[in-house]
């Protein structure tokens, strides 16, 4: 149950913290005092969420914690609810609605929606207490510790014998799990030592690693050691669980009582007896000598704890060029890595925990897996290192001519005498920090491409936004990515900041322990570049530089240079897209071939089959949002989004004279986790059960029949199902399905579930066999009288939302329909606030 409870927290926090971080970036119509109050929200759900991602259900077994997790999520709901309110005031302004608030009152009456905000500034000033006081709630019970969640990762370790990892094990611990992701599946100790497509008949070595423990490494060694693929391709096997100090005699003894032992034909208690004779009787380091100079062979050395045992172990096994393999198993992650040498690439075999699992080191290159390095080399196609390539000066081009800062041109020309003065300093890095949203990543994008146009200060350029958690060797990737090669990545992103003079811009960069493991591997030696690092900490950026005179701060713009921006940007294009759903984009989109996030773009009025072919282009797209499609243009965009395969994230909106024209389309995103689909009919598009890997669906349709729900039910990996019905046949939702007669599972790991509908009665009905995992259910009963049957069977239900409503009676009539419930589900009253 804990973990139900964490993961819809954990679900609900990111969804309000993302909505906070879209408002303070996008809605600048929110006052000074009320975005300041929204960056301390944001602050503590960032570390209300980091916590979150470590409560799992092994380790928060504490119902203390548990209570303030749900705190955590109903504070959550309310943040999200907020944000809506002020984003969605008036959705055909809500992009330029701030505005109206800085034009004169006898130029233009403002729209109720701009005095609105009032009711917003007052309830964040709410809300920023509530946070507040949840937050110190933790400390005054103890719940997080300095280190996340210390004690509770403590009780966790002490139960299952583990050790916490280090800063650098858990960056491993992730770069083998991302390895796993990339060949879909966890690896396999057998087939990486007998790979057909290991061509290489030197000594091969590979490390089993337990992250913290022992716990299911020798299971795995043990499986691929007796597997009949192994034993024949092997002549001569030994597992050897080796002493400290290092024994010459021990390890040879125990060697060849394991090849006896292999060898003997007898069976039951004789075979001890007779491979303690042959050990005590023969000449066995002879005997030794032989079986590893003339044959190819596997040995196992167990408990291997440092690298002193490992050299005098090496001396015994040489390197005969005959296919032979040693697999080292240990818990220590240093050994792991040190034995197979500098180019090694993690893989993991199984996990036990979120902080256990068990890995394999091997040589980068030697399992002549195509593929993953393919994969590999595709990591971090966001940075853009090289001598200035065409393609960098395009975008370069593109962005100085549409993107221009106004109101910045002062900060413009201080950030130039920074990097100038760095270029004579002891530190070369330059930090530019500011709070989220202020604007630094957009000012230093200009000076990067600014740079490249002049070509004479810097030879190369790259630009690299950190992924969390951090990994430092996908880092060093995404630097060089445009000369990935067979080396170890850290140690040619190394020769090459050396080497050549680059301006290097690093992205949200979050803690010290990041920075320190980029400057230990790649900044410390003598160097001719600049770094720029981009933060949101004041500390962090004087940490970087040491040199508080490199620490640049970009702050919020003048009440003057606000204005100028509105007059000379926001404005006409106010004025010009009035009434228009979505943005108009300009062509030549297409060539900003790094992009991950697009939307909502009006497809129709951006050109229409012309910019269809310029979105196929952004091939690094994770979320597209689009409007304007209609039956004109709707085959084309399909077709050519089918081959933006990194897709997560996608909505379509309908033009109103098109309601029904993807009735005969079929999506082509497969990998796509979220879906929104606005201005439907009464039918899906074809074969939605292709889409194994969507988790959130939010439909807004006229009318859903039964054949739709049917589609939803094909839908395995679904957790979030928001349906918007104008009107439902004889007024009935019913989540039921059968075949032959016999009730069917369905929407089995569903946890939240909202229904939106606009009939005047709704009758929403659940099988015995719906749902089962829902926990939450939200009903908007502002238009709708709402019946509901067999909501007992919602076995994990713990909360009913009615939105839209404030009316207790309603409130007390849901109530005795759950009163037989097992968990008595808690329900709640949320009047949705007008605009």
């Amino acid at each position: 149950m804990a973990d139900l409870v964490v993961g819809l927290a954990k679900s609900v926090v990111e969804g309000a913290l993302t909505k906070a971080q879209s408002a303070i970036e996008e809605e600048s119509q929110l006052q000074q005092s009320s975005q300041r109050d929204l960056v301390f929200i944001i602050g503590e759900f960032e570390m209300m969420h980091s916590f979150l991602n470590v409560a799992t259900k092994e380790r928060v077994e504490n119902k203390v914690v548990m209570t303030w997790v749900r705190q955590v999520r109903e504070l959550a709901y309310d943040v999200e609810d907020c944000i809506e309110f002020v984003v969605h005031l008036d959705t055909k302004t809500r992009k330029t609605s701030w505005f109206w608030r800085m034009i004169p009152s006898w130029c233009i009456a403002p729209p109720p929606t701009a005095l609105a905000l009032d009711e917003a500034v007052s309830e964040i000033e709410q809300l920023k207490a509530q946070v507040k006081d949840v937050s110190t709630r933790n400390s005054r019970y103890s719940l997080i510790s300095d280190s996340g969640s210390k004690p509770v990762t403590q009780h966790h370790a002490a139960m299952t014998g583990t050790t916490a990892l280090s800063s650098t094990e858990f960056n491993m611990l992730a770069e083998a799990r991302d390895a796993a992701r990339r060949q879909q599946g966890l690896g396999d100790l057998t087939h990486l030592i007998t790979n057909k497509d290991n061509e290489d008949p030197r000594l091969q070595v590979i490390s089993v690693w337990g992250t913290g423990s022992d716990l299911g490494t020798t299971s795995i060694i043990r499986k691929a050691y007796c597997d009949p693929e192994i034993c024949q391709k092997f002549l001569c096997r030994a597992w050897v669980k080796l002493m400290h100090p290092f024994n010459p005699n021990e390890f040879v003894r125990r060697f060849m009582a394991q090849v006896y032992k292999n060898s003997c034909n007898e069976q039951g208690v004789d075979v001890g007896v007779h491979v303690q004779m042959k050990a005590e009787q023969g000449d066995l380091l002879t005997e030794f000598v032989n079986e590893v100079k003339t044959k190819t062979y596997l040995v196992v050395l167990e408990n291997l704890t440092d690298m002193v045992d490992w050299d005098d172990v090496r001396t015994f096994l040489p390197d005969m060029i005959n296919g032979s393999w040693i697999i080292v198993s240990t818990h220590k992650f240093e050994i792991a890595s040190l034995c197979i040498g500098h180019s090694y690439q993690p893989l993991e075999l199984q996990q036990f925990s979120p902080e256990h699992s068990v890995c394999a080191f091997f040589k980068e290159g030697s399992q002549g897996d195509k593929d993953e390095k393919l994969a590999l080399s595709q990591v971090g196609q966001n940075s853009s290192y090289g001598k200035t390539p065409s393609s960098n000066w395009e975008t370069a081009t593109y962005w100085m001519e549409n993107s221009p800062l106004v109101g910045r041109e002062t900060e413009m020309n201080e950030l130039g005498s920074y990097t100038a003065k760095a270029c004579f300093s002891n530190s070369r890095v330059v930090s530019v920090w500011g709070i989220a949203g202020i604007g630094k990543s957009a000012l230093v994008r200009n000076f990067y491409y600014d740079r490249i146009l002049r070509r004479g200060q810097f030879k190369q350029y790259s630009w690299v936004d950190i992924s969390h958690p951090f990994n430092l060797r996908d880092f060093s990737r995404s630097l060089i990515s445009d000369h990935y090669s067979e080396k170890d990545p850290i140690k040619e992103c190394r020769e090459l900041l050396s080497q050549g003079q680059c301006l290097i811009v690093i992205d949200d960069l979050q803690s010290k322990e990041e920075w320190d493991l980029i400057q230990a591997a790649l900044v410390s030696r003598p160097s001719s570049s600049i770094i720029i690092v981009i933060t949101t900490d004041a500390s962090l950026a004087t940490y970087c530089t040491k040199n508080e005179d490199q620490v640049f701060n970009v702050k919020g713009l003048e009440a003057d240079a606000a204005m100028d921006l509105f007059r000379k940007e926001m404005l006409p294009e106010f004025i010009r897209r009035r009434g228009l759903v979505g943005v108009k984009v300009p062509r030549g989109i297409g060539k900003l071939t790094a992009l991950h996030t697009l939307g909502v773009v009006n497809v129709d009025a951006s050109g229409g089959k012309a910019i269809v072919e310029e979105l196929k282009k952004l091939t690094q797209l994770h979320k597209l949002g689009v409007s304007g499609i209609n039956r004109h243009n709707i085959n084309e965009f399909f077709s050519e989004t089918s081959g933006l395969v990194h897709l997560e994230s996608v909505l379509v909106q309908l033009d109103q004279d098109s309601q029904g024209c993807l009735e005969k389309i079929s999506l082509p995103w497969e990998n796509i986790q979220s879906l929104t689909l606005y201005g439907l009919q009464d039918m899906l598009p074809l074969e939605m059960d292709t889409l194994k890997k969507l988790s959130k669906l939010d439909l807004e349709m006229d009318t859903l029949q039964s054949i739709g729900m049917e589609f939803l039910t094909k839908l395995p990996e679904l957790r979030i199902i928001h349906l918007r019905v104008k009107q439902l046949v004889d007024g009935k939702l019913h989540f039921y399905a059968q075949m032959n007669g016999l009730e069917l599972d369905i929407f089995e790991k569903v946890k939240i579930l909202e229904v939106t509908c606009m009939s005047s009665r709704l009758h929403v009905s659940f099988g015995s066999k719906s749902m089962k995992n829902l926990e939450l259910l939200k009903i908007d009963c502002s238009s709708a009288g709402y019946k509901l049957t067999g909501q007992n069977n919602l076995l994990e239900l713990k909360e009913v939302f009615l939105k839209g409503t404030d009316d207790e009676a309603v409130k007390t009539y849901v109530e005795n329909l759950l009163a037989g419930h097992p968990k008595k589900p808690a329900v709640k009253l949320r009047l949705q606030r007008s605009s």
